[in-house]
């Protein structure tokens, strides 16, 4: 009936948690555990290899011959996935209750208009080793909201019906090309083609890592997320013209001179950390010095 889906890369130090997170699960369903693992070069297959080993009849490993990627590497793993729906928990998440298969199931069991679930997650912050903030909202439910506010689901809560999935993958070529297959085109695709259902409740721990993609302290790194977030946002409206009209134009305008003025921000940052910037300093120091006492 549920199909897991667990996309992992050089994750071993958090593979485990959350595989074990997803084996204590009791829910009235039968369900299966598919690891993807991208050719990791740590111990993460070997560990993966073990649960496989240990539980034959619900984890199976699915490993491509070359390192893909995240987009790829999840395609793989759907492909291969036997489930009437798919629930989704990355390698270094995890999930707080044994109880969210039964949630997920039962309300997509029982509301055929909703293609998507979703709840709240926890912010484990690793480098603190405490929990602090949380992802997913209410915003979920609405595609306007979620374009308008930047904000839509929490990853490592999402499930959805894979007949449906099956379609969104096929009209997602562009972003598999453009390796910008995330989780909020799926979000702003289900909300636009079905229903997504939000569960008011922590269901899941999000770990946030220093060098994540949306979490990197890199200013360079940083600034190219937040160019990809806007881009999946401009792609899917301008494909979909009903979305297309004063309203949408604004919060793509105000969305464009935010990001714009974060990456000039973050450049400016980064350039003022340079040795060549410090050494322009403290040469320019005192011309800067004479040329106030001469403005005075």
């Amino acid at each position: 009936m549920i199909s897991v889906l667990i996309c992992t890369y050089n994750q071993e130090k958090y593979i485990a948690q959350a595989i074990e997170s997803i084996l204590m699960q009791k829910c009235d369903e039968a369900f299966e555990i598919l690891i993807g693992d991208d050719c990791s070069t740590d111990s993460t297959g070997t560990i993966v290899d073990e649960y496989q080993t240990r539980y034959p009849n619900i984890v199976r490993v699915i490993r491509p011959m070359e390192n893909v990627g995240t987009s790829l590497n999840f395609l793989n793993l759907f492909k291969n996935a036997r489930g009437e729906y798919i629930s989704i928990c990355d390698g270094d998440d995890y999930w707080l209750r044994n109880d969210v298969l039964q949630k997920q199931c039962g309300i997509l069991k029982t509301n055929q208009e909703v293609g998507l679930v979703c709840a709240k997650a926890k912010c484990y912050i690793q480098e603190l080793g405490t929990y602090n903030g949380e992802l997913g909202d209410m915003c979920a439910e609405n595609l306007m909201t979620m374009l308008a506010t930047n904000r839509d689901v929490a990853a490592p809560t999402v499930a959805y019906r894979k007949d449906l999935m099956c379609q969104c993958i096929s009209e997602s070529a562009w972003y598999f090309e453009h390796n910008y297959f995330y989780d909020t085109i799926i979000a702003y695709w289900f909300a636009y083609n079905s229903q997504i259902k939000f569960i008011n409740e922590e269901l899941a721990a999000y770990r946030v890592l220093p060098n994540s993609a949306c979490h990197d302290t890199d200013a360079e790194k940083v600034a190219l997320y937040s160019k990809r977030y806007f881009m999946v946002k401009w792609y899917f409206v301008m494909t979909h013209p009903d979305l297309c009209n004063l309203k949408m134009f604004d919060i793509l305008r105000q969305d464009y001179d935010q990001r714009t003025e974060e990456i000039r921000y973050l450049t400016e940052r980064k350039i003022r950390k340079t040795m060549s910037y410090t050494i322009g300093s403290i040469i320019l120091s005192p011309v800067k010095k004479l040329f106030n006492i001469f403005k005075k």
